[in-house]
């Protein structure tokens, strides 16, 4: 489930996608009327596979953003879903669809996915960062995913890196968030020109938004500006990354997500950070990779959490 489309996938037991669709999200419709539409994409995509001898789904998994509370299916809130605050969607999608449904937040499915089948596969301790508008995380300890005490574990994209640094939209300041995602490159630049000079519409898609890809090209042809800004942004990622180290001591840190495609130019000062503040022994061991599923991490990993359900413990 993200901000504008919702992917479904019939995926089999072994993490193949056999069918997918995507269709709008109606992210900013009432909070009942979006997890309609979901349980609607749902059925849409059981009656296809159902038709191409795919016969019934055998268990239903739901990836969505922002905090969840993954024991009791209820987002407590979530950035493209303002309706959504303490929110039951396991029991609404349950009631209409008269099925069992787990509810997994997107970042941890991701992290599920590559896990399963992607970059992260074969190994136990990983570490997840989706860069994108935001940074979201998802932490694979033991071969299982980390959810914590209320199962909202893994907000990684608000690692403080800069105590009295650039505001967060999460309310905080100096989160790894306002550096290394678009959103805090976008404040980046616009911090650099000043109140008085546009964003560069060589940073601009074609929607006039800005945009990372844009700006990746701009870099490759040595834009300064461009330049710097990863730099920077690659910086702080850099410390996030040395604390994860230094913290979970994983296999792997996978990154992904739309902005991951910057990471040639932000790696060396990333690189530096990490090896300035990780403990050697710990940093020489972990390699830092990108992930390998793009687009289809989420449903492969909500695939994973709807056949493997995490259950409380205690």
């Amino acid at each position: 489930m993200g901000g504008t489309n919702i992917r479904c996938a019939a995926v089999s037991p072994s993490g193949r996608v056999m069918l997918l669709r995507r269709a709008p999200s109606e992210a900013g419709a009432s909070a009942p009327a979006v997890a309609s539409n979901i349980a609607a994409q749902i059925r849409a995509l059981e009656d296809a596979a159902r038709r191409r001898g795919m016969g019934r789904a055998r268990a239903i998994g739901v990836a969505v953003p922002g905090p969840l509370d993954v024991y009791r299916g209820v987002v407590m809130a979530a950035p493209h879903v303002k309706a959504w605050r303490g929110f039951p969607l396991r029991a609404r999608l349950e009631a209409e669809l008269g099925r069992h449904v787990v509810v997994e937040n997107d970042a941890n499915a991701w992290a599920l996915g590559e896990f399963w089948r992607g970059a992260a596969r074969g190994h136990r301790d990983v570490v997840l960062l989706t860069l994108g508008t935001g940074i979201g995380g998802g932490l694979i300890v033991g071969g299982k995913i980390v959810h914590g005490r209320s199962g909202m574990a893994g907000e990684l994209g608000h690692i403080t890196v800069e105590p009295e640094g650039m505001p967060c939209d999460c309310g905080s300041r100096g989160c790894v968030e306002a550096y290394a995602s678009s959103s805090g490159m976008r404040a980046l630049v616009a911090r650099r020109l000043g109140a008085r000079k546009r964003m560069p519409a060589q940073y601009l898609d074609r929607d006039g938004n800005f945009s990372v890809r844009a700006m990746t090209s701009c870099a490759r042809a040595h834009d300064r500006l461009a330049l710097e800004t990863f730099s920077i942004a690659g910086r702080y990622l850099g410390i996030a990354i040395a604390s994860l180290l230094n913290i979970f001591n994983p296999d792997l840190i996978v990154i992904g997500g739309g902005v991951a495609g910057a990471l040639p130019h932000m790696r060396k000062a990333m690189t530096a950070e990490v090896r300035a503040r990780a403990f050697v022994a710990i940093a020489a061991q972990a390699r830092i990779v990108r992930a390998a599923l793009g687009p289809i991490g989420g449903v492969v990993g909500a695939a994973y959490a709807a056949i493997n359900p995490v259950r409380r413990q205690g």
